[in-house]
């Protein structure tokens, strides 16, 4: 679908042009990253239509396990690099820039015409109403020098906002994007795994040690970081259950074995409550409370081991995994 005016009757070169029908990313939709949403909704525009769940998988996202007491939401740094990483399973179709603003506006608003005339949204972070989340770039206006397109909203709305070219990031997809063969997904797998074991395997058990040690309750930046995890981990799941369909009995059998472990850590996680809630985070008012939560974390760090131990033996193993034993 290509572009179109925004205005009616008479119209010239400096009139807005968008592309219709458009979703805006949502807070609170059980889809806690941003860049994983924008990228659906592009991508589900230009094809190919790859769900979040795969999104999150092929940029290595839901294999992440946040920092905490740290900051636990993804750096850009961490975020350019899963944006890389989608591009390459990609035909390398997704190109970025960094810092745009303290370039010249024009250049920015150049891209974002060739693409959104050819019908491709693009994305950025540090536009518009929310500057610490990513959006969707649907249009622009050359006469009042301003982009159109969607921040991370409440609700949804179908009204386009309008803001200068100002970012932090853009990401555009200078060609139709062509998906990698199974090269590309073993390599998000091999690449999940590998990030597992130099960053994440030891994270949660020291979340476990934190909330057990603290004399308060942990706060919101604790709240974020299980909002992140029980997101990622539940997005691992569907990723490995869409690439299972496609493999032999014994990789599809493991891969099955971790989404299922993987689903059993993010609802363990979530039985506390909605993060955020002040239900669960009541859960963590007293010293009993954030022990019992301490000791869940511990065991969903046991769930977690597993499950990438799973993914692991997907590549490698000529057996089955036994039905009648965990692997932790």
């Amino acid at each position: 679908m290509t572009a179109r005016r925004l205005r009616t009757g008479a119209s010239d070169a400096r009139d807005p042009v968008a592309i219709p029908g458009i979703p805006a990313p949502l807070h609170g939709a059980g889809l806690a990253s941003s860049l994983a949403q924008v990228l659906t909704i592009a991508l589900d525009r230009i094809g190919p239509a790859l769900g979040y769940d795969v999104v999150m998988g092929l940029t290595g996202l839901a294999f992440c396990t946040p920092p905490w007491p740290e900051p636990p939401e993804p750096s850009p740094e961490e975020e350019a690099g899963a944006l890389e990483a989608l591009s390459g399973t990609l035909g390398n179709s997704l190109t970025l820039m960094h810092k745009p603003s303290e370039t010249d506006a024009s250049a920015v608003m150049e891209r974002v015409r060739e693409a959104v005339d050819a019908g491709r949204p693009c994305i950025a972070h540090g536009w518009g109403s929310a500057k610490d989340r990513w959006a969707i770039i649907c249009g622009y206006d050359t006469g009042r020098n301003r982009l159109l397109g969607h921040c991370l909203l409440e609700v949804p709305r179908e009204q386009y906002e309008s803001w200068p070219p100002a970012m932090e990031m853009l990401g555009v997809f200078a060609s139709s994007p062509t998906p990698g063969g199974p090269e590309a997904i073993q390599h998000a797998l091999r690449g999940g795994v590998e990030r597992w074991l130099s960053e994440g395997r030891d994270r949660l058990a020291c979340w476990a040690e934190s909330v057990s040690g603290a004399e308060e309750p942990p706060g919101a930046a604790h709240e974020t970081a299980v909002e992140l995890l029980a997101d990622a981990r539940a997005a691992a799941a569907g990723f490995v259950e869409r690439v299972a369909r496609f493999e032999e009995e014994g990789p599809a059998a493991w891969l099955a074995r971790a989404a299922e472990l993987w689903r059993e850590g993010a609802s363990a996680l979530e039985s506390r409550g909605v993060p955020h809630s002040p239900e669960a985070i009541a859960l963590l008012e007293d010293a009993e409370g954030r022990a019992a939560w301490a000791e869940l974390l511990n065991y969903v760090a046991r769930v977690d081991e597993a499950a990438f131990e799973a993914v692991r033996r997907s590549m490698t193993a000529d057996y089955l995994p036994e039905d009648d034993a965990p692997d932790w």
